[in-house]
C-alpha cells in the first residue's frame, strides 16, 4: 500500500453539468485516469489503453465512489460509512 508523503499532480475542472478530475501518473506506469461526475449521481472512471486505442470506462455511484474513498482509510473488514450530502448542508 502507497504510504510515502509525495507531492501529487492532478486538474479539477467544472463544467455545467459534471466536475472532471484527471489524476496524472508521474511515475509513467499507467496512464492517466479521469474521473467524470455528473450532476446525476453518476461517475464515470476512464483511462485510455494504448493496446485497444481507446478508452476504458466503468461507471459507478456517487455512493459507491464514497465508499471507495472511505475505505481508503479503514482496515480490514465491512463497513458502514455515514457522509453529510452536501446539497442540504444549509438547510
Amino acid at each position: 500500500m502507497y504510504r510515502s508523503e509525495r507531492e501529487l499532480m492532478y486538474t479539477v475542472e467544472f463544467e455545467p453539468d459534471a466536475a472532471i478530475i484527471n489524476s496524472l501518473d508521474e511515475s509513467n506506469t499507467c496512464e492517466d485516469v479521469e474521473v467524470i461526475i455528473g450532476d446525476d449521481d453518476v461517475v464515470f472512471i476512464r483511462q485510455f489503453t494504448e493496446e485497444f486505442n481507446r478508452h476504458e470506462i466503468i461507471s459507478i455511484t456517487y455512493q459507491q465512489l464514497l465508499d471507495i474513498m472511505a475505505a481508503l482509510k479503514s482496515p480490514e473488514g465491512a463497513f458502514y460509512a455515514r457522509f453529510a450530502n452536501p446539497k442540504n448542508r444549509n438547510r
